[in-house]
């Protein structure tokens, strides 16, 4: 993903202190942090939840961050690392709960394919989970996406091409239509 500049300007104002550099931030960076946690819990309250964690921990450690224009990504480190200490594992979380799980977009998606697809979701391994939260996410290379999940480059396609076939495998009659 090729840095934003104007990101990369805000991240070094909020170095500096700048409150309305951190709203700037939040704002931009909230729906796309809650959007994976939500992937990647299953649960819209533990999901926002998790962002503010990681929104908490960016503001305390701003300083630390090398490349300004990285900030996203950095943030997206900040919150896999958040699920995985929530759920006390190192590499894996706990099945989704596909329950309760409607956010604004899922709503106006609807249906029957809107809980196939969570049930389809829920029932991946957890780092084939990951890995598909992570891809739906975007804005990372695949060696990005292996280095935010702690794996090699080759794990992370191996666990995204494995979930693509399982969701392909779970969702045959909906793709068909």
């Amino acid at each position: 993903m090729v840095p934003d500049p104007e990101c990369a300007n805000r991240v070094a104002a909020a170095k500096a202190g700048s409150e309305e550099a951190w709203r700037f931030l939040i704002e931009t960076h909230q729906g796309s942090l809650i959007r994976l946690a939500w992937t990647m819990t299953g649960d819209r309250e533990l999901a926002a939840e998790l962002a503010q964690e990681t929104f908490v921990e960016a503001f305390v450690r701003i300083r630390q961050l090398r490349e300004n224009g990285a900030f996203g990504a950095w943030l997206r480190t900040i919150l896999v690392r958040a699920a995985r200490r929530h759920f006390g594992r190192q590499k894996a979380l706990p099945p989704r709960e596909t329950e309760d799980r409607r956010t604004p977009e899922a709503e106006a998606i609807g249906g029957e394919l809107r809980a196939a697809v969570d049930q389809a979701l829920a029932s991946l391994s957890p780092p084939c989970r990951e890995a598909m939260a992570v891809a739906m996410a975007g804005g990372l290379s695949s060696a990005g996406a292996a280095a935010l999940l702690g794996c090699s480059p080759e794990a992370y396609r191996v666990r995204l091409h494995k979930a693509r076939r399982e969701l392909r495998r779970l969702l045959a009659d909906f793709l068909q239509e």
